[in-house]
């Protein structure tokens, strides 16, 4: 009865949150970093990862506009059978023809900026087999928005992002590659308007080393290509980067994880005008994070984890360095089959508990709901 209670209080106390980040709170709350360890995140960047995760249905049911969706919501199901498994999701992170061409409808003239409040994701679609000792996956993403005046001059946007991967067993470890590509175009025949560019290109690769001891080895690596969707005849950007990392991921006896790594990020952006000379700028971004979580009884999970990043700026544009600290602390209540995530308020933590201090505002920014099939 007093489980039920504990529960019942968090779930009342959801109704005055508000979602400040668009993807999980587990690994928000550990460092902000989910590909150090085995997360459902991890298989928008590794399909064949999917194969690995429960059969669940879960909603994170509040994320503002600004997190760059089109509704306030994301959500999904999995359901998995044997060797099989397949999903649904909407607005699951990922998708870069679809942000790209978000972006670029606002300013894209004509008709355009209209259509960029109704460019909806049709629900993307993942699938995973085993086959072999190894895991093949895919996923599927189109969005579309489309309009046509009196005229009969039609006004469109459209954007495909397909996925694949594989999880593989080798000597030195679990291997997880992925390899994204994207599309992203729009027109408007009133207005003579068609668009150029916004192709893009990622490919990412993971090993996990089993150190024994309940550690794991995690270095990471990946690389992309993009190009913005932009007006045909307007200046084209271009941009090309490498992720290099490496983490380190310990579970304790007691269910215990800690969670460490750093990551190198180095971006290249051209920008090239229609008269005059290209504009490179050179972005590299080191961060060292941390996080740690572990049960405090058989109901309740306490999270909490902090990231530095060191900036820097070159190229033809002034250089500068700047640096940034992230922290924060979470929790995970269960309850039989529903698994509710929060990332609590920095107000909460810097201000005491609202019931002591009196002083309103939200409990969590990021609340992420599961239940369990």
């Amino acid at each position: 009865m007093k489980k039920l209670f504990s529960i019942s209080l968090i779930i009342l106390l959801l109704a005055a949150t508000s979602t400040g980040f668009a993807a999980s709170a587990r690994w928000h709350a550990l460092g902000y970093e989910h590909r150090f360890m085995l997360d459902t995140s991890n298989y928008a960047i590794y399909p064949g990862r999917m194969l690995m995760f429960s059969n669940a249905l879960w909603i994170i049911p509040n994320i503002p506009a600004g997190a760059g969706v089109p509704d306030n919501m994301r959500s999904g199901l999995l359901v998995k059978k044997d060797d099989c498994a397949w999903a649904i999701h909407y607005n699951l992170p990922g998708a870069g023809g679809f942000s790209a061409l978000r972006a670029a409808l606002p300013t894209a003239g004509g008709n355009l900026p209209g259509l960029a409040g109704n460019l909806r994701p049709i629900p993307d679609i993942f699938l995973a087999k085993k086959v072999g000792d190894m895991t093949v996956g895919g996923r599927v993403v189109l969005g579309i928005a489309g309009s046509e005046n009196a005229l009969e001059k039609a006004a469109s946007a459209m954007s495909v992002d397909v996925a694949a991967g594989v999880t593989k067993p080798i000597a030195l470890g679990d291997v997880d590659l992925g390899a994204r590509v994207s599309m992203a175009t729009f027109s408007d025949d009133a207005a003579n308007i068609e668009s150029t560019g916004g192709i893009g290109l990622n490919v990412d690769a993971r090993l996990i080393m089993d150190k024994g001891e309940g550690k794991k080895l995690v270095p990471i690596v990946g690389v992309h290509y993009s190009s913005d969707p932009v007006v045909d005849g307007a200046a084209e950007v271009s941009a090309m980067g490498v992720t290099i990392g490496c983490g380190l991921n310990k579970r304790g006896a007691n269910k215990s994880m800690l969670v460490t790594g750093v990551v190198l990020d180095v971006d290249m952006e051209t920008t090239s005008p229609v008269v005059g000379s290209d504009v490179g700028v050179t972005t590299m971004e080191f961060t060292y994070l941390g996080g740690y979580e572990k049960p405090l009884n058989s109901w309740l999970i306490g999270r909490g984890g902090a990231r530095a990043t060191l900036t820097m700026v070159s190229g033809d544009v002034p250089a500068s360095k700047g640096a940034a600290f992230y922290y924060n602390f979470g929790v995970r209540a269960t309850y039989k089959k529903v698994l509710v995530d929060l990332l609590l308020s920095k107000g909460l933590l810097h201000r005491g508990p609202y019931v002591i201090s009196g002083q309103g505002g939200a409990l969590a920014t990021n609340v992420c709901l599961t239940y369990l099939l």
